[in-house]
């Protein structure tokens, strides 16, 4: 297989050196989410629910940055 690309082949076969997500779980608005920290900010990744209305607020949608406290947790996270 011969792949024609303008990117590095590290990039493309996945072989380059990648930091390891941070994720957490919490309990917001009564719902259970995991969350991943990207540059002091959370981002949601996934929605537990067993509630299927739950999945059609965008409000709660994966790749939507949230802004809450933690407790003790790194600067810049509010």
């Amino acid at each position: 297989m011969v792949i024609y690309t303008v990117l590095p082949p590290d990039q493309v076969m996945g072989q380059g050196e990648r930091e390891e997500p941070h994720y957490f779980t919490i309990e917001m608005d009564g719902k259970t989410f995991v969350m991943e920290l990207v540059n002091g900010s959370a981002r949601i990744v996934r929605l537990v629910s067993t509630n299927p209305s739950d999945y059609l607020n965008p409000e709660w949608q994966p790749g939507k940055q949230v802004g809450f406290t933690i407790p003790g947790g790194p600067p810049g996270v509010h």
